[in-house]
């Protein structure tokens, strides 16, 4: 069988340039029989030139090359395309075990003798693959996750609305008759009657709000609390609400310190929704800052932009709780913690709420024993395009 001669095939340069590529790489004659190969071809598969150079590719390392797909790729594709890359081939190797190969083929003819030499490089490519299978395979569980932890969020939500709706009913005609009692509407009652009866009022009026609460933060995250959106005057509402909480202020011997700028600006809001989220951030104020404190209130304009901030002097959040505080049902474990009410949703609820108006809401605390301050920023102009009034459209 004629043999294509390695120098005059491929001089010492050539050589130089087989040994410089870095994937493995066989120079094989028209008759598929190895004339040189890279020395990462043979670091690779554990192969020695001297069981490789002249041999048959397919009897290379006891005939672990003769694979049907290089066949074809040899004998077949490349006769007719001269140059073929990135063909695929996996084969369990004695030596180095399962590969995935893709294999870049080029045949090239001798401009004086017309014989042809085949230069074949091998990727390897298993771990690669291996990662693309395992990330493929990954992204699919991640969907499926991801849509099951939808629905079991949806269903949550819906669950809480639908019960939270439920349990408002009868929670109502319970108040509604302990005032009635308590009242002394239909007869006195005595001391100890009068006691009991306080007890029912006020624990159901906490029990309503956690379920109001709950039913607002279901809203939310339904995607189905929707803004009755008017213009609202802000320097108003803030006197307003600054007014309804001096009371309970002045209760726990509070120094209230209001700073609220001239003229402000009316903004495009849902009434309701700011007065909730101020009060509620008043309140909190007031409920964690120790008697002889100070709480305050400060508000500002921009061309584009109303910003208020909340402020007291009371128990402060540890730096760890900064972001905690925004999680659904937690609440910081402090002496005042322990002997206030509380669910633990007001800020969450806030927070979603200003958001929903395109605003922000951020807590800043130094640490404990430091005081709080929470500052508000709303849009003066609302820029949602399909507002319309959820009282209009709910039964709850």
């Amino acid at each position: 069988m004629e043999k294509i001669s390695t120098k005059t095939e491929l001089p010492e340069y050539s050589e130089s340039i087989v040994n410089t590529v870095r994937e493995p790489l066989i120079v094989m004659d028209q008759h598929l029989r190895v004339i040189t190969a890279s020395r990462s071809f043979y670091d690779f598969f554990r192969a020695e030139p001297k069981d490789t150079i002249g041999k048959l590719i397919y009897n290379l390392g006891n005939n672990q090359w003769d694979i049907p797909k290089l066949r074809d790729l040899l004998e077949t594709i490349l006769p007719q395309k001269t140059s073929f890359d990135g063909y695929k081939v996996e084969h369990d190797f004695t030596t180095i075990g399962w590969r995935t190969m893709l294999l870049n083929a080029r045949q090239i003819e001798h401009s004086q003798s017309k014989d042809h030499i085949i230069l074949l490089s091998i990727e390897d490519i298993t771990e690669r693959n291996a990662i693309q299978e395992g990330l493929v395979k990954a992204n699919k569980e991640l969907e499926i996750l991801t849509k099951d932890l939808g629905r079991a969020a949806q269903v949550k939500s819906e669950f809480l609305a639908n019960m939270s709706h439920e349990l408002r009913t009868p929670l109502n005609s319970i108040n509604g008759f302990s005032e009635v009692l308590y009242d002394e509407t239909f007869g006195p009652l005595n001391d100890k009657q009068k006691q009991y009866v306080k007890n029912v009022l006020v624990s159901g009026n906490h029990l309503l709000l956690l379920i109001n609460e709950i039913l607002d933060m279901a809203k939310v995250e339904a995607g189905k609390m929707t803004l009755s959106i008017s213009e609202l005057p802000i320097q108003e509402i803030l006197y307003e609400i600054t007014g309804l909480i001096k009371d309970t202020a002045n209760k726990k011997n509070l120094k209230m310190i209001i700073d609220i700028s001239k003229d402000l600006k009316n903004i495009q809001a849902d009434s309701l929704k700011i007065k909730q989220v101020l009060y509620n951030l008043l309140s909190n104020a007031i409920k964690f800052t120790p008697d002889g404190g100070e709480i305050g209130i400060k508000a500002t304009q921009t061309d584009t932009e109303i910003q208020i901030v909340l402020w007291d002097t009371g128990i402060g959040i540890a730096l760890e709780n900064i972001e905690k505080i925004f999680e659904g049902f937690f609440r910081i474990e402090t002496p005042y913690s322990r002997v206030t009410e509380g669910t633990g949703l007001g800020l969450p609820i806030a927070k979603k709420l200003v958001e929903l108006h395109g605003g922000k809401l951020k807590v800043e605390s130094e640490g404990n024993e430091k005081g709080t301050s929470v500052q508000i920023t709303l849009p003066i102009k609302h820029t949602t395009t399909v507002i319309r009034d959820e009282n209009k459209n709910s039964h709850s």
